[in-house]
């Protein structure tokens, strides 16, 4: 058992959730039809102060703890899937910016209050050094809620210095730069994760100062609390759980009065009166509270020890990234299940059911949460090095030495 240092905030940030509700309904279609997040959404969520909710204290942040995350993420999920993954995106991208760029970059990032920051971090781009900071080149994928960011958050291979052999294991940075000197590509017409505006977006021989750079996946925090020691993938997988289990659980809720409405024509009976119907419905609801519970145990254990100065193991952390694909693949199971039951009625665009139907399986293609998440905890348990650079502990800034 578990007993999880849990954020003050937690109960006022589940409030704005629900504050967002009808709003985030209202403009659910228009942000499909838009392929990204309505303006009045995006509008709600500013003031709502959730972007704020990963972000350290001493730029306006909340810091919420791992399980907060996957709470808030589920609920705002279960409200609109579009809302919910723009929030973790453009939340998780602010507190990236505010907890490991040095003081100069912070100033610049917030100076107009609290900056709206989205992008992708993978290291599809190449920089290369020059005085002052680095010339920027690449073109990134999966660049969700980009379109209404104000920064864009990326990451890139360091360039040999002139004159010197390629290393053998390359730098690696994040930046931050301007949505301005950014190019976003027409790029998102997709299936499923329509509203979130995913798209393509390019850098062409952009100057990016240093101080609006860190070292990537392993930055020293300059600031905010524990959870900024964490590791990258811990720090990313709340997210994704949250996510899944909240799309599952709406699936479950649209479910419901459409089957008690749905009348089997071969039998004229309701089909919730169905008794195979009801076994269905019963595993289903079963398998997401086992997915949902083993999630917060092993999030919820590995933040308990990690709190108490533990460092976290590459057990620790493959058994996070397993929970998240784990957590993934039993919310498509239950939303597949919702799908299939609740009848020809779901093929219409008005009937949020098939849109929660696509997108869990776009949130299944999703890196973070591949099936080799269970390959890699099978290879842990035989004896083999699972390590990862997104499982490095991070070093502690020499600014922030002695600090509890």
């Amino acid at each position: 058992m578990f007993t999880a240092h849990r954020s003050p905030e937690r109960p006022d940030l589940l409030a704005q959730v629900e504050r967002m509700k009808e709003i985030a309904l209202r403009h659910a279609g228009d942000s499909e039809r838009g392929r990204t997040l309505a303006p009045p959404v995006v509008d709600a969520l500013r003031s709502s102060g959730l972007l704020k909710m990963c972000a350290p204290r001493e730029v306006g942040g909340a810091e919420i703890d791992p399980l907060t995350h996957v709470e808030i993420a589920e609920a705002a999920a279960r409200i609109d899937t579009s809302t919910g993954w723009s929030l973790s995106i453009n939340a998780y991208s602010a507190a990236c910016a505010g907890a490991y760029l040095p003081d100069a970059g912070v100033e610049r990032v917030f100076r107009d209050g609290f900056p709206v920051v989205a992008g992708a971090l993978s290291p599809m781009g190449t920089a290369r050094r020059v005085p002052g900071g680095y010339v920027i080149r690449g073109r990134w994928a999966f660049g969700s809620a980009i379109r209404h960011a104000a920064w864009v958050i990326s990451v890139a291979v360091l360039a040999p210095e002139d004159g010197q052999p390629p290393a053998a294991v390359p730098g690696v940075i994040a930046f931050l730069i301007e949505r301005e000197h950014v190019r976003i590509e027409d790029t998102w017409d997709t299936a499923g994760m329509r509203g979130t505006g995913s798209d393509h977006y390019r850098v062409d021989d952009a100057f990016v100062a240093e101080e609006l750079t860190f070292p990537f996946p392993n930055a020293p925090a300059q600031r905010g609390g524990l959870v900024f020691s964490l590791p990258t993938l811990p720090s990313v997988m709340p997210a994704h759980v949250g996510f899944a289990l909240g799309v599952a659980q709406r699936a479950l809720d649209e479910l419901l009065p459409m089957a008690s409405r749905r009348v089997n024509l071969w039998t004229s009976a309701s089909v919730a009166d169905s008794p195979a119907f009801q076994m269905d419905l019963g595993r289903a609801a079963v398998k997401l509270a086992a997915a949902r519970d083993h999630a917060f145990s092993v999030i919820g254990s590995a933040w308990d020890r990690f709190n108490a100065g533990e460092p976290l193991s590459n057990e620790d952390n493959s058994a996070i990234r397993l929970a998240g694909a784990y957590a993934t693949d039993v919310a498509a199971e239950v939303t597949t299940f919702a799908y299939r039951a609740a009848g020809a009625g779901v093929l219409y665009a008005s009937c949020p059911l098939q849109q929660y139907f696509r997108d869990i399986y776009g949130a299944t293609q999703h890196i973070a949460v591949s099936d080799d998440a269970y390959q890699a905890f099978g290879r842990l348990r035989l004896g083999h090095d699972v390590s990862h650079p997104l499982f490095a502990p991070r070093p502690r800034s020499a600014n922030r030495d002695g600090e509890s």
